[in-house]
């Protein structure tokens, strides 16, 4: 993209932040009247006119005003979008939140989602924190009768797998406890390839092969639903927050006319942002979505019809992986109309990354 002069770049940045503060088109009067522009309304015109030739903004209808397009945000979130991050009484506030439930791993993702989507208005995306790849911890063994057992499998990531078992003869629960015992520290810390291996080498009895083959075939499925846990927080607190913004009666005619067309615009958002997140929850986007994204720190932004699927092509999406690369982690993020507050949302999402990230380098050792 050809380089925009400063007075594009000014003018271009003060259109985004009105158009995603207000929803509504916006007019070179509008612009000059409310940030107090150096230049004048037909000056702003022709800057206007230069950035839709560069399709960084859009006029939706002949006398209405211009909207960003999705490169237009593109350009504002590299270029002219002012940094933001989280004051310190939300900091404290999160941080005394998580304090709470500081031993209770399956309440972080839950707690996670909950905060970044009251944070921003918006809806919370979350994968579970899993390991790239299934590895024992440590495993049970437990008779239900003579002839089938109860398997319980506590994986290198903290969860906890079951499965029952058939045996061929009956075998009392001191046999197997004594071969849970044998077995473990030879398994603990293995991959199912790695554990079949040591049966190829190993001499086992019919039994420790029922309860190996097992434990593979518990690890094998483990690596395979790695990433099909979806979590999406309601977004009944969008709608609720559109409520608590109606329109003032005291509005002028002119503001009550932009007011309804904004409310209008904000009531589509919504049904479309409700269909997303159905379509993503059934067509499991999310889980392709964090096999695609490149491994890389920090937060990744996809706006609009940047991303491949047609479902999404109205939203964005403000996303960062959490964890460490090969050990436990996942994905977190939010996502909303391509008018979000970016700014804003970037520093609820890298903060609720770093957030996770502590918390599982303290129980897994992922620093």
């Amino acid at each position: 993209m050809t380089p925009l002069s400063p007075r594009k770049q000014q003018i271009l940045r003060v259109l985004v932040e009105e158009y995603i503060h207000n929803a509504t088109p916006v007019a070179s009067e509008a612009l000059v009247r409310k940030y107090e522009l150096p230049f004048s309304s037909a000056t702003v015109r022709h800057e206007l006119a230069g950035l839709e030739e560069a399709n960084l903004i859009n006029q939706p209808h002949t006398s209405a005003g211009r909207v960003p397009t999705d490169l237009g945000y593109r350009y504002f979130v590299e270029h002219l979008m002012r940094e933001s991050a989280l004051s310190l009484d939300e900091q404290r506030l999160i941080r005394h939140m998580f304090y709470q439930v500081q031993d209770q791993l399956d309440q972080w993702v839950r707690l996670t989602a909950s905060v970044m989507a009251r944070l921003l208005h918006g809806a919370a995306l979350m994968t579970q924190p899993r390991s790239s790849e299934g590895r024992i911890k440590h495993f049970e063994v437990l008779a239900v009768t003579d002839l089938s057992i109860h398997l319980v499998l506590v994986l290198a990531d903290g969860s906890v797998q079951q499965l029952r078992l058939l045996l061929e003869n009956a075998t009392q629960q001191e046999e197997l406890s004594a071969i849970a015992s044998r077995l473990n520290p030879h398994f603990q810390g293995k991959n199912a390839e790695e554990i079949n291996q040591l049966l190829m080498n190993s001499d086992t009895s019919p039994v420790e092969r029922i309860i190996a083959n097992g434990i593979v075939r518990v690890l094998e499925q483990h690596e395979e639903m790695q990433d099909d846990i979806f979590f999406g927080e309601d977004i009944v607190n969008i709608l609720d927050h559109n409520a608590a913004t109606s329109a003032d009666p005291r509005l002028q005619p002119e503001e009550e006319r932009a007011e309804r067309i904004r409310k209008v615009m904000e009531e589509l958002e919504h049904k479309r942002l409700q269909k997303v997140m159905d379509d993503i929850e059934h067509k499991r986007i999310l889980p392709m979505l964090a096999s695609q994204l490149p491994p890389t720190e920090g937060v990744q932004i996809i706006i609009g019809g940047e991303n491949q699927w047609d479902e999404m092509k109205d939203v964005s999406m403000v996303l960062a992986r959490y964890g460490r690369q090969g050990k436990v982690g996942g994905l977190l993020g939010v996502i909303g109309p391509t008018r979000m507050q970016y700014g804003r949302a970037i520093a609820v999402v890298r903060y609720m990354a770093q957030v996770m990230d502590e918390l599982l380098a303290d129980v897994y050792g992922c620093e």
